[in-house]
């Protein structure tokens, strides 16, 4: 599917410019990584093969999408001592979202990540990376993030050994952003804001139109010019995280289509989701 193969490819990029660099590098302050233009041409034309189907399924209860007061703490880990599954106990509020309180805490199986699930989601592991830590040992987890019918809506990666080089992706269209500043505070080494974005782009193989949820690092573009592979982050001391959600044409036919898809429950939960990502390492 669309957001398993974007990770995939994500990840591969990631990796390109890693076998260069010193041993114990981690990623540095750019969001994206990536070795030459062929792998930003492949990323980009996968986003396209695949998407969720047009007929999606809201979570349970609505959802809160609007700022609120930001309150920076951890999750608690959840009762089965972080094995991965959701757990009932509410999170704290993180950043000026705040998640739909019937939503469930979500911890990866190594314990060092944890968001907000929407009701009714779920999530099932995928094959992490295995490429070289160069003498880092990274804590690697990868979760594919279904809605209440199975469909898949998002992929999540922990632990991706990386480099921080970008290249560009022209012409984004923005329709939603935020800044989360507790989750800038787990920024590691970098001293930029991160935020939650929502765009679409024309990707220049196919021609197609692209819908990209995701993290941006650093302030957030007004040309619409970012990096690819887009969404990579480095939180915390544990390599490069990448958390995304894409989206084609079958689902949103135009972007006015995306447009109204803010206003939905479903959007709502989504949005909640990457708002709330905490580091706990």
């Amino acid at each position: 599917m669309k957001n398993t193969s974007l990770l995939t490819l994500a990840m591969t990029a990631a990796l390109g410019l890693a076998g260069c660099a010193a041993p114990a590098t981690e990623a540095g302050p750019g969001t994206t990584a990536t070795a030459t233009t062929s792998s930003a041409t492949a990323t980009t034309s996968s986003a396209t093969s695949s998407t969720p189907s047009a007929a999606s399924s809201a979570p349970s209860a609505a959802s809160s999408a609007s700022p609120g007061p930001s309150v920076s703490s951890s999750p608690t880990l959840p009762a089965d001592g972080g094995t991965g599954a959701a757990s009932a106990t509410a999170a704290p509020e993180v950043g000026p979202s705040l998640a739909d309180p019937s939503s469930s805490l979500f911890t990866t199986s190594d314990g060092l990540y944890s968001f907000m699930l929407p009701a009714g989601w779920t999530t099932t592991p995928l094959e992490p990376s295995t490429a070289p830590d160069y003498g880092v040992p990274l804590g690697r987890t990868a979760y594919n993030i279904l809605d209440g019918e199975g469909r898949e809506m998002a992929v999540f990666a922990g632990g991706v050994p990386g480099d921080g080089a970008a290249l560009p992706s022209p012409g984004h269209v923005p329709l939603d952003d935020e800044e989360l500043p507790a989750l800038s505070a787990q920024v590691d080494k970098v001293e930029l804001p991160v935020s939650y974005v929502f765009d679409h782009y024309q990707d220049p193989v196919t021609g197609e139109r692209v819908y990209l949820a995701r993290y941006h690092l650093g302030p957030v573009p007004e040309d619409g010019l970012y990096g690819v592979p887009l969404g990579l982050l480095p939180l915390g001391e544990n390599g490069l995280v990448v958390f995304t959600a894409t989206f084609g044409t079958d689902r949103f036919p135009t972007p006015a289509d995306a447009e109204a898809w803010l206003g939905t429950q479903e959007y709502a939960g989504l949005r909640g989701m990457f708002t709330s990502l905490t580091y706990n390492g």
